[in-house]
């Protein structure tokens, strides 16, 4: 689309510019043009003394009015560089072809106008003029065609995209490209696996889907966002990609699943996509305003769970703190037995198992268990197994 309005640019000024210099005066036309002038000139001072002086603008119309009357091909001719130049002005391709062709016609009847006539130009006007037919012919197929949508199209056009000023015609476009789908999920069918990259744009239609922690059972917490398909909050999967191609390479860090069932999701290739909203400025504001929808989206996510991490911290802290709590009073009841290898101190099977309890219902990872069974000169191996043999002194 760029490239064909620069092209157009290019041949519009260039035939603005052959205008002027085809319509400027031959060295006759000069002469005569000087003779005129001059007795123009001499008769305007012999009238000065009798009449008021006709004004500078009234001269230049007259003037005007004589060279139209003389060549009216002149006329023509900067009427249609004045059509060509307006169609530069259309956002609208289907406008801009219209002007080019309207401006290339007057060409053409101005350079058939000339003595002789400027058959080479008259011929790459023709070509000018076919090619904007033919392209067209095929807009107006392309906008005229079967604008019916099926209910998941026209929800999602009306939601989404209607009010940025998307034409039916333009959104058809958009849900016929290769790789448009739109499927429908059972509650917690998954959407989008986590740790495979997303090559896909993905958009909600209706219902709601929910991003989980990879690392829990599906279902058993609370998501941590959801992306619902009313607008009232982010419904695009995957957009960032469109604005920064550098995460497309990265694996996708959530679970997408169903909230709710018969959700539907709209799925597009994103180089594609892309490639639409490059060339179509409606479309391109309508999915850029769900991107940012979906930004406020997030920067409220990140604040909520700054605080909730900050909460999440200091409960772990007193989890903890109760987990050495009650190792350090195991090790102190433990019972002590002395054998020829040295001292063993041996757990309490009830102690040891409500620690273990514990330690499961409140997720005290592995790492954590280790660490702190080391401050007290403790293995994991040693723990599990109940005892611990010590060198007698």
């Amino acid at each position: 689309m760029i490239a064909l309005r620069q092209s157009a640019i290019r041949f519009g000024v260039t035939r603005f510019c052959g205008a002027i210099c085809v319509s400027h005066p031959t060295p006759k036309r000069m002469q005569f043009a000087a003779l005129s002038s001059s007795s123009s000139s001499s008769s305007s001072s012999d009238t000065s003394v009798s009449g008021p002086k006709k004004s500078g603008i009234v001269a230049s119309f007259n003037q005007v009015v004589r060279s139209a009357k003389s060549d009216p091909g002149n006329v023509v001719m900067n009427m249609g560089a004045i059509l060509s130049l307006s169609g530069f002005m259309m956002s609208d391709v289907m406008h801009l072809r219209a002007l080019s062709v309207c401006g290339s016609i007057c060409g053409i009847t101005f350079n058939i106008s000339r003595k002789p006539p400027q058959y080479n130009a008259v011929m790459w006007g023709l070509v000018f003029v076919s090619v904007n037919v033919y392209h067209l012919y095929h807009l107006y197929l392309e906008r005229t065609e079967d604008m019916t949508f099926n209910s998941n199209e026209m929800l999602l056009y009306t939601c989404h995209f209607q009010d940025w000023g998307v034409e039916p015609w333009q959104f058809k476009k958009l849900v016929k490209l290769d790789g448009c789908q739109f499927r429908s999920y059972k509650k917690g069918q998954v959407v989008v696996r986590d740790g495979q990259p997303l090559d896909h744009v993905l958009m909600v239609v209706r219902g709601e889907v929910s991003a989980e922690d990879p690392n829990v059972t599906s279902g058993s917490q609370p998501p941590l966002y959801t992306y619902r398909g009313d607008g009232r909050n982010g419904c695009v999967i995957g957009g960032t990609a469109l604005v920064d191609s550098t995460v497309r390479s990265r694996k996708y860090p959530n679970r997408i699943t169903a909230a709710e069932d018969n959700t539907c999701v709209v799925t597009w290739d994103t180089d594609k996509l892309a490639s639409v909203m490059s060339n179509d400025k409606e479309i391109e504001s309508a999915v850029l305003h769900a991107l940012y929808v979906e930004l406020i989206q997030g920067l409220r996510r990140d604040r909520k769970n700054k605080k909730h991490t900050g909460l999440h911290v200091d409960q772990m802290t007193d989890t903890l703190l109760e987990f050495d709590k009650m190792v350090k009073s195991a090790i102190k009841d433990a019972s002590t037995e002395r054998s020829k290898k040295g001292v063993w101190i041996k757990l309490r099977p009830e102690q040891k198992k409500s620690i273990r309890l514990y330690a499961l219902d409140e997720r005290i990872t592995t790492s954590q268990r280790e660490n702190l069974l080391s401050k007290y000169g403790w293995t994991l191996d040693e723990w599990d197994d109940g005892a611990k043999l010590t060198v007698a002194a």
